[in-house]
């Protein structure tokens, strides 16, 4: 089983282990091939003839009789040059044989022939492996409960609408904040959680970092199923609004209403966008690209049947308003005045009878006014403060809540700043002083 022919006949790598390891003991088929070429040399004619000489000096070397050729044992096994038909040519086999023992390939074939039934390294890793397969899939369950946990406690803060984080999130603090209170409080009725909490040295699941991520992962979820049910439903509506993060950077909201599957109407919160400045044209082009996301096709744009904004007029201009823009792309999107804003106008007129709402809220509407005509002012509320007022604006309906919420918030900093500007009297106008005053 171990010569040439009937190695060529049934390969050895179709063999079974046991044969394998067979052929190995057996080793290469050494026949004595009588071979005789006739050659001339310098007008001498001689004849070469094999010798059974080049088995000793070439331990790798095998002959085949049927072919009348020879073969390198290990290649013949595992594959290499000359396999097929071997070599016949006795003038130049010491030439062929001196490169065939450098090359790569005849190299590897010996050294794989070699290591052929000793203990394979990965047979005795085996079991190291399985256990080491079996810890990580143990390490993965109990990160994905602990993760559930966490994405639980964020969920419970949505559900109720409670801020997450706290003034103070340190480990000695009292008021830690909404989601480290629901932390501890799971970690004291759970002790697979305690446990996380007290060994955890690289992911502990309470930072901002990955609140921030957990909520843009869970954003993406819902928003990938939102996008499914807007492909399935053969109406939609869309309301847009502005708002702001820290009362000073301005944001696009995005609403869908649509009827899902079991003919009920919702609304679901799309997202956030953040925009440069408040036009017609940076508006709409934010809103259109969420809804190309949604609608790529030009027979699914269709589907949008109404859109509603403010009354402002960047919002609802017929030759250059946000609706109009939508309109050229979305021609079935017709505008319809928001009516919580409509609500918000006739509250703010009926209250605006009230003497003293209406001198409160233009006392709160002076501060902003005051810094927003001057930069040197506002540079005085930069040294003391790192939060600057909203803009003033008649239009949109959220900016009185706003700086009232700035105000209460930065009371102390503002004081600040109007203490400043007195105590640098001599550097600002007598306007500035009176006012600060």
């Amino acid at each position: 089983m171990n010569s040439v022919d009937q190695l060529l006949s049934k390969p050895f790598s179709g063999l079974a282990h046991n044969e394998k390891l067979e052929v190995k003991r057996l080793g290469p088929d050494r026949p004595d091939v009588k071979i005789e070429q006739s050659a001339k040399d310098r007008g001498k004619a001689y004849t070469r003839s094999f010798s059974m000489v080049w088995y000793e000096k070439k331990t790798w070397l095998t002959g085949s009789i049927a072919k009348q050729s020879f073969f390198c044992f290990p290649c013949l096994l595992f594959g290499g040059e000359t396999t097929k038909t071997g070599v016949t040519d006795l003038k130049h086999l010491s030439e062929k044989s001196k490169r065939h023992e450098s090359c790569k390939s005849h190299i590897e074939n010996i050294l794989q022939l070699r290591m052929l039934g000793s203990v394979n390294i990965a047979t005795q890793l085996d079991d190291a492996y399985r256990r080491s397969v079996m810890r990580h899939n143990e390490d993965v369950d109990k990160n994905r409960y602990i993760l559930s946990k966490l994405i639980d406690c964020v969920c419970f803060c949505g559900a109720f609408e409670l801020a997450l984080r706290g003034h103070d999130e340190t480990e000695d603090s009292l008021n830690p904040g909404v989601f480290r209170g629901l932390v501890d409080f799971v970690s004291s009725i759970d002790s697979a959680m305690e446990l996380h909490l007290k060994n955890a040295t690289v992911f502990k699941g309470t930072s901002k970092t990955i609140q921030n991520e957990l909520l843009d992962c869970m954003l993406m979820v819902t928003r990938e199923i939102i996008v499914e049910q807007l492909k399935c439903t053969d109406y939609v509506a869309i309301q847009a609004d502005d708002t702001t993060d820290v009362s000073t950077k301005t944001q696009s909201v995005l609403v869908y209403h649509y009827i899902d599957e079991r003919y009920r109407i919702v609304k679901r919160f799309y997202g956030f966008s953040h925009l440069k400045d408040s036009s017609a044209q940076t508006i709409a082009t934010a809103i259109m690209e969420k809804l190309d996301k949604v609608f790529p096709e030009d027979c699914h744009k269709k589907k949008v049947i109404a859109q509603t904004y403010d009354g402002a007029s960047v919002m609802r201009g017929v030759s250059g308003g946000v609706q109009k823009k939508v309109a050229e792309v979305y021609p079935n999107a017709h505008y319809v005045h928001c009516y919580a804003h409509q609500l918000n106008l006739i509250i703010e007129q009926a209250v605006s009878k009230i003497s003293e709402a209406r001198v409160f809220f233009c006392d709160i509407s002076g501060f902003c006014t005051f810094f927003s005509r001057s930069p040197k002012r506002t540079a005085v509320l930069d040294e003391v403060s790192d939060q600057r007022l909203p803009k003033p604006s008649r239009t949109r309906w959220s900016y009185h809540i706003r700086v009232v919420e700035a105000i209460y918030q930065h009371s102390e900093a503002l004081r600040t700043c109007f203490e400043t500007i007195i105590e640098r009297r001599t550097d600002f106008e007598g306007v500035t002083v009176h006012e600060a005053q």
